[in-house]
């Protein structure tokens, strides 16, 4: 059984290349929780605990900005990604935001460190 006192967090990454609104920003960081939601729940339920003891100390969340380099090199690391349907503000396809799973804020410093808040 894993440690009730782990620091769990979930961090968020958005692309400040596109110079998004803030109500965009918001919308797309909501698509990349319900997404990271969906993925726990149907595809990694080996992740189950974790996610259940973050939901319990109060689903702390990050929100960095990156370039999209920076978001490409999360999404080459095996993180979600999410990508602008086109209707307002960016191009079709644009690279908006990168999740993270909650987990450890040691471990996910190593993906994480040297981007900035939001």
């Amino acid at each position: 059984m894993q440690s009730p006192n782990r620091d769990l967090v979930q961090y968020y990454v958005v692309n400040e290349e596109l110079s998004m609104s803030a109500g965009k920003i918001a919308a797309q960081v909501a698509h990349a929780a319900t997404t990271m939601t969906l993925h726990v729940l149907l595809q990694d339920q080996g992740s189950h605990e974790t996610y259940q003891a973050w939901l319990n100390q109060g689903q702390k969340k990050i929100v960095l900005k990156g370039s999209e380099r920076e978001l490409l090199r999360l999404t080459d690391e095996g993180y979600l990604s999410i990508r602008d349907a086109g209707h307002t503000e960016v191009p079709s396809g644009s690279l908006t935001v990168v999740v993270l799973p909650p987990m450890e804020k040691s471990i996910a410093g190593q993906s994480v460190s040297g981007l900035k808040l939001l």
